[in-house]
């Protein structure tokens, strides 16, 4: 019996060893947490920059999309950045009445850069996606604008009854 009490208080003391080493690991746990917050607390969240749905090309110095005579732009990225979403297909859409036609295209946006790259899904004999333009994304009182090179592109929201 004199055996068995020892024994069973080197037990109970490992016990309450492993009991207190979760206990600092999760207090370790929370200040770090409350520690990582307050240090991103003081960072401005940069300006949501918001791209998705259907836009007319309300205005054009890009050679990509020339605005002659009764040609239209439209560019549906569908639900673009929704759910953190940087990367999807874009239908590019050049409107000369009667004729329409459409090309199917892929986006990314790089928000570090704020740019957006516009390309084919393919290069002829290859998998890999080939980038046709790369501008700056901003938003401008409810347009949006791309910029490159000495160009600029304006999209405004469509309307249904644009399309």
């Amino acid at each position: 019996m004199k055996n068995s009490i020892p024994s069973q208080k080197k037990h109970n003391a490992s016990i309450y060893q492993r009991h207190a080493t979760k206990l600092k690991t999760g207090v370790c746990a929370v200040i770090s947490a409350l520690a990582f917050q307050l240090a991103h607390a003081d960072i401005p969240d940069r300006p949501a920059t918001h791209l998705g749905g259907m836009y007319k090309v309300a205005s054009s110095s890009d050679p990509l999309f020339p605005m002659n005579g009764q040609q239209e732009w439209f560019l549906d990225f569908g639900k673009g950045m929704s759910d953190g979403s940087t990367s999807g297909k874009v239908a590019v859409s050049l409107r000369q009445n009667p004729k329409v036609s459409i090309r199917i295209m892929v986006w990314q946006y790089f928000p570090e850069q704020g740019a957006l790259l516009i390309g084919n899904q393919t290069e002829e004999g290859s998998r890999q996606a080939v980038a046709r333009a790369v501008w700056s994304l901003a938003n401008d009182s409810g347009k949006v604008v791309l910029l490159r090179d000495n160009s600029a592109l304006v999209l405004n929201q469509a309307d249904q009854s644009d399309y």
